[in-house]
Formats: structure tokens, sequence, C-alpha cells
């Protein structure tokens, strides 16, 4: 075998083994430190785009379920509202039965029509006043609102506005919910009752509002039921049920999307928890794999470093033959 002595092939050979062990031990460090078996894209370019396209995924699931909370939180301060006003309805109604009885003088029913107008005029006041973070949600619609317009709309009547939630990691991904005001002027126009167009020969309430047993308070102009007599407080009871259901067919509603928005939650939840099982299987670092590759190329660096030193002396073999030793 030849000698050479100006070019060292097993130390250039050595360098290049102890270098591939020390850039291994770099990723393998790498790799114990962050967690990560993909820290930047020349560790698995593919795996990088598929578990950047799942955190997607995962991060707009789990802000879709907090949206979903939300608005579970919103259609539960509606309900609430809605709730204390079917309370009131059913007050004025029961004053209505009382009034309605001929034991009454003219003085008790005007002792239960104060009742009845203060009743009346909180049923609005909260109506116009009830919020979430500090936007009406009763009102029906239209500036300091969280509603949006209906889209497709037609004709010249009122609009008609809903609430949107946004509970996918999609676009569009949404649950909508129709919800009108419920002023008792806004509900008397939103009810169309053949009952009553029968006592106000085909009128609508607005037209013929003492057939409801409704009127206006000339200072507020705003309705307010009318016990004040007994043929008044039988138009209340031909008409306040209606109103009773009214609310009562939003309330279900409300209690059906907040049921639909749970198992929206828990579906989501599932979903987020199998993409990140595979984003990790993908991703993250598995230990026992790793360390067991640190310490093989901790002895492979190990090992390069000795033979490096050995291959190192290997030229001082020609002073040997020069009788330099």
């Amino acid at each position: 075998m030849a000698l050479y002595v100006n070019t060292n092939v097993s130390s250039i050979n050595a360098q290049r083994k102890l270098a591939n062990s020390t850039l291994a031990l770099n990723t393998s460090y790498q790799r114990l430190s962050s967690g990560l078996r993909i820290n930047s894209s020349k560790d698995d370019a593919a795996g990088l785009q598929i578990s950047d396209r799942l955190t997607a995924q995962i991060n707009g699931l789990n802000q879709g379920n907090r949206n979903a909370n939300d608005g579970i939180a919103l259609a539960q301060t509606i309900e609430g509202a809605l709730d204390e006003t079917t309370n009131m309805l059913q007050r004025i109604r029961t004053l209505a039965v009382q009034a309605a009885n001929g034991t009454n003088t003219a003085k008790d029913r005007q002792a239960l029509q104060e009742e009845v107008n203060s009743l009346s005029e909180e049923i609005t006041r909260i109506a116009k006043k009830t919020t979430f973070a500090g936007a009406l949600v009763l009102d029906g619609g239209g500036t300091n609102t969280l509603m949006r317009e209906v889209a497709g709309q037609q004709g010249a009547g009122p609009k008609k506005y809903e609430y949107f939630f946004q509970v996918g990691a999609n676009s569009k991904d949404e649950i909508t919910l129709q919800c009108g005001a419920f002023t008792l002027q806004a509900m008397a126009t939103d009810i169309s009752v053949s009952k009553f167009k029968a006592l106000s020969n085909g009128q609508d309430i607005g037209n013929n509002l003492s057939a409801a047993g409704l009127s206006k308070n000339a200072q507020t102009n705003e309705m307010r039921w009318l016990v004040k007599d007994p043929q008044a407080a039988q138009s209340t009871l031909n008409m306040i049920d209606n109103f009773i259901q009214h609310v009562d067919s939003k309330r279900a509603a409300l209690g059906a999307i907040q049921n639909r928005m749970e198992s929206t939650i828990r579906n989501q939840s599932s979903i987020a928890e199998n993409e990140s099982d595979a984003r990790s299987r993908i991703r993250d670092t598995d230990f026992a794999s790793e360390t067991a590759a640190l310490t093989q190329n901790q002895i492979i660096q190990q090992a390069s470093q000795t033979i490096l030193t050995q291959a190192n002396q290997r030229p001082t073999v020609a002073l040997n033959l020069l009788g330099g030793r």
C-alpha cells in the first residue's frame, strides 16, 4: 500500500464521519430540547405542510367552540329577558281575569290598570334596554346591535335581522337565529291573528288597538294593555295569549339553538382531539427513539474523535522510513 504525507485520506474520512455525527447530535439535541421532531422545513417538508394544515384546523375548531360558548351566553341573556317578559304577560293576564269580574268597582279596576300600565312599560323597557357586552339584543336589529340584515330580502315590509355565530373552523361555518323586537308595539306588528281580525273587521292590530285590549300612552307613545273596564279586560283576554305564545316560540328557538351549539362544541372538541393526535404523530418528538439515537450518535462521535487522532498520526510512519526515529 502506498504511503502519502500531503494527503491524509484516513484523517479526511474520520473528519467527515465526525462532522456527520456532530450534525446528527445537533438534530437530536434540538428535537429533545424543543419536543418537536420538525423544527424546520429541512426536517420534513411534507410533514411540515400537513402539520400546519392540521394546526390551522385545530386552532379554528377551538376558537369556534369559544365562539359557540359566547353564543350560548348571548342566547341565555335573551332567553332570561324573555322569561321575565312572559312572567309579566302572565301577570297582566291574571289581572285581566280579575278586572273582568263584576264584583270590582271602577276604583278597583283603576288600581288594576295602574299595575298593568307599569308592567306594560317594563315589557317595553326590557326590550329596549337589554344588552349583551353593551349591545342591544331585543330591539329587532339596526344600529348598536349584534345583528345583521338577513340576506335576500324582497318587498317593502320591515327588514329582518339575525344573530350569526361563526362556530366552525372554515368560511361561512355559521349558525344563525332570527330575532325580532319585543316591545308590545313590535310584537303587535309581528302577530297576525285570525281571531283578532274577525273581532276588528279584518283590520290589523295596529289599526284597531282597542279591539285587542291595547292602547297607546299619550306621553310616551308606547302601547299598554287595558283592563279599565270589563269590556277592555275581555279584549285583553282575547289577545294576550297570542303574545305569550309569540314570546314562548322565540324562547323555544333560543333553547333549541343552545342545544345545537352544545352539540357543535362536543363534536368539534372530538374532531380537534383526533386532529391533535394526528399532528402529534407527525410533528412531535418520540423521546424513546430520539434518546436512543442521541446515545448512538454520542458513541459514534467519541469513536470518530479517537480514530481521527490516530489517523492524524499515520503520516509519522514516513519518518521511520527516513530514519528520523
